[in-house]
């Protein structure tokens, strides 16, 4: 497929059909899986997140990165990578329930960040500085995000950020720290409001290994999703297209 037809497919779809598809099996128990989650706890863990970048690469790579399908190539094995890695720990906390549940989440969001840090590092991109950091943050918001109506609208915010060369708006000092603010804010509510929808099927005996392990694949690969389209969307604005 043509590469600015995966963009524009990518701009006007829908939030993935097995995160939906878990939401819908599990609302019974998604008040209980809500009441585990402490107030202001995944912000907290949002507020963190740039700490898991300094951990390991997922996928060590070395590739032309002026060759576009070496590029996606190598952010396909980062995908693989993070999901099986996610789909582990979820189905092993699937195994605790409950009990697991709260220690599972902070290991995926986690994760994330690695996955969207090396990402951009298979697209040429190491990603230093607040607006690299705010960057981050807006891909994690969108893999987030649930309503199609809003998911759209922060792809569009995400893109205003990209400059002719590829690199980003550097925010104005004076308003970068706010910026951030808002994004954790807005993250920590999508997470806050996904989260324990999609881990309420921790709560149901013999769906709780397969429903985490499968919610934490589907969520490492909207991560990867969202991180290819935004990092893409840098190297085609810098070749002017």
């Amino acid at each position: 497929m043509d590469l600015i037809q995966q963009q524009n497919e990518f701009r006007t779809a829908s939030p993935s059909f097995l995160g939906r598809g878990i939401e819908a099996i599990t609302s019974p128990a998604t008040k209980v899986a809500s009441k585990m989650v402490p107030s202001g706890w995944i912000d907290k863990l949002v507020k963190a997140i740039d700490s898991a970048t300094s951990k390991p690469q997922l996928v060590n790579f070395k590739h032309d990165q002026s060759d576009m399908q070496a590029c996606q190539r190598a952010a396909k094995k980062i995908e693989n990578t993070a999901k099986l890695l996610n789909g582990t720990t979820g189905a092993l906390s699937g195994f605790g329930g409950a009990l697991t549940m709260t220690t599972d989440i902070p290991a995926t969001i986690g994760l994330a960040a690695r996955n969207i840090r090396d990402t951009g590092r298979a697209y040429g991109y190491e990603g230093q500085g607040p607006a690299e950091q705010l960057f981050r943050l807006q891909i994690l918001e969108i893999a987030a995000l649930n309503d199609k109506t809003v998911r759209q609208k922060r792809i569009a915010d995400l893109e205003t950020q990209i400059q002719a060369d590829g690199s980003l708006v550097d925010p104005d000092p004076a308003i970068a720290d706010p910026l951030v603010d808002q994004a954790i804010e807005r993250i920590s509510r999508a997470l806050a409001m996904a989260i324990p929808k999609k881990k309420a099927g921790s709560l149901i005996p013999v769906l709780s290994a397969l429903v985490s392990g499968a919610v934490n694949t589907s969520f490492q690969g909207d991560v990867s999703k969202a991180a290819r389209f935004a990092f893409q969307a840098r190297r085609l604005r810098s070749s002017g297209q």
